[in-house]
């Protein structure tokens, strides 16, 4: 669920803030374990945390991040006719920084703080006192489902999640606190009026915010860059979800708060109940899935969903296979460059480039034509990965996930039409031009939800090794999608995937031809001819 509005700010235009929401999911009833009291928040005392450098969190659960080891990238990354890049010219943060986000850093150690909410009506509202187990055993779980060893949830934590699909770059750490209780009903929450927009979560941000402090004494520990706004804060609301704005799964951002000092501003929401939405468990006890806070933690981070929110249109260009998507798997990589967590293989002319699994080697090839390349994330060219059903993309392909889509069970190639241009906005929100520079406040101008600016031209959009455009009709990807050894890509096989033909959406040649040479359980060999 997402929404977006125009923002004036003293004398600047403030463009295109997202309310990015989790992918709708029914939750089977079966997966919630019963009855329990809840934690008293009145009893705590201040204890600042300071978190061992090695762990996620001061537990005995904690993920120990020397668990994991990562190994460089074993093929070349330069060779005839391609080469990897340095560093880019301009991060997606720099562009995100010149509007009004203040994302916590991708890469190093990051803290965000867990706060679990309950509300006043808490004896008639509560989801985990219907829980085996109940309210304490839910504050354990989500201990477990942010900063634990995957040991002990059904899949992975927030923290080794995000450890491992960058490579070791970064280090989720934090603490989940105890049960905040917020001084209204949850009918009362959802009858807050606000000013010209924002979301009726704001209340509990600010409140929650003001108990830590009050409560634990260290709220300044969880602003690392001591830009006067808290990096991060996950809310975890003890209320069932109904898909309604405020009782779903999102993350925000608290542009209205004016007070003084130290305050909360990027924040995520989400129902405790998404806890045991993958039906996981050990024994038959059922243990904590971190799949939707791993997304809604995507969006924290700076990304955008990939799926449709246009409820009138089926098209999902991404192919639902993604955790940006549907919540599945690893992320892609065009994801991985905004977050600065890879760097492409860039291809200059003829050429046979060998990647190894994107998933293990963050190996990807950028293929732009005979244009120029802006040398950053936010341009438009065809990314290429080789998918395999190991590491973060195992679990989901040995069953459906909630909602039906299962990850790729073979492994191929990946071939992403990406349109990332950045461009700048009237005071209407309607676009003036594309840029290739940070002047004018630029933001990305395309996303993948056709009632937004163009029906036609989508952020990221997998192509389909079958050459039919089955995406179009709502349906997702499948093995049949990946392109294998001996597949060839042209622009004109492949025409009807793009707006213009056999043209990129810039109206410039795609101007090459792909041919996956071989696919072995190590590597994937392509060769690349202009046409």
């Amino acid at each position: 669920m997402k929404k977006r509005l125009f923002l004036w700010i003293g004398l600047s235009l403030i463009t295109s803030l997202s309310l990015a929401g989790c992918q709708q999911k029914t939750l089977n009833s079966n997966a919630i374990p019963s009855n329990s009291t809840t934690s008293n928040s009145s009893s705590i005392e201040k204890e600042p945390m300071i978190i061992p450098e090695n762990k996620a969190t001061d537990s005995e659960y904690a993920f120990e991040f020397d668990s994991v080891t990562f190994s460089p990238s074993p093929t070349p990354s330069s060779g005839t006719n391609y080469y990897t890049p340095e560093e880019f010219a301009f991060t997606y943060k720099e562009v995100r920084d010149g509007e009004i986000y203040f994302d916590p850093a991708t890469t190093g150690s990051q803290r965000i703080l867990v706060i679990p909410v309950k509300f006043q009506d808490d004896a008639t509202i509560s989801s985990c006192r219907n829980y085996v187990g109940g309210c304490d055993k839910a504050l354990t779980d989500i201990e477990k489902a942010f900063f634990g060893d995957p040991s002990y949830t059904g899949w992975e934590s927030v923290s080794s999640y995000y450890y491992k699909s960058s490579y070791g770059k970064l280090k989720l750490q934090g603490r989940v606190t105890d049960w905040f209780t917020v001084d209204k009903t949850s009918r009362q929450i959802n009858g807050l009026s606000t000013q010209i927009y924002a979301d009726q979560s704001y209340y509990v941000l600010r409140e929650a915010a003001k108990w830590y402090e009050q409560n634990y004494g260290d709220l300044e520990y969880y602003d690392q860059n001591d830009d006067g706004y808290v990096d991060a804060i996950w809310l975890v609301y003890d209320h069932r979800y109904t898909g309604s704005d405020i009782w779903w799964a999102y993350t925000f951002w608290d542009y209205q708060n004016t007070a003084s000092g130290l305050k909360p501003y990027t924040y995520a929401w989400a129902s405790v109940d998404f806890l045991y939405e993958g039906l996981y468990q050990q024994n038959g006890v059922a243990v904590a899935d971190a799949h939707t806070f791993i997304h809604e933690t995507g969006h924290v981070l700076s990304l955008d969903d990939y799926y449709n929110y246009d409820e009138n249109s089926t098209y999902g260009a991404a192919g639902k296979i993604d955790m940006m998507d549907y919540n599945i798997g690893d992320h892609n990589a065009y994801s991985k460059m905004l977050l600065g967590w890879t760097m492409p293989k860039v291809v200059t002319g003829d050429t046979t480039i060998t990647i190894a699994p994107f998933e293990s080697s963050g190996d990807c090839i950028l293929v732009r034509g005979d244009s120029t390349w802006n040398q950053t994330a936010m341009d438009e060219y065809l990314l290429i990965e080789f998918s395999t059903p190991t590491g973060l993309n195992y679990l989901d392909s040995l069953q459906p996930y909630t909602g039906g889509v299962q990850h790729f069970t073979e492994s191929g190639i990946k071939i992403y039409h990406i349109d990332s241009r950045l461009g700048v906005f009237d005071y209407w929100g309607n676009l003036s031009y594309y840029t290739d520079t940070l002047i004018g406040e630029p933001s990305i101008v395309h996303s993948n939800t056709t009632q937004d600016r163009s029906t036609d031209e989508f952020l990221i959009h997998l192509l389909e090794a079958t050459g039919t455009n089955t995406f179009q009709y709502g349906r997702s990807a499948t093995n049949e999608t990946l392109f294998q050894k001996g597949d060839t890509f042209t622009p004109s096989q492949f025409a009807n995937f793009f707006a213009n033909g056999t043209r990129f959406n810039d109206g410039t040649e795609i101007g090459y031809s792909i041919t996956i040479d071989e696919i072995t359980t190590n590597s994937a060999t392509i060769t690349f001819k202009k046409v």
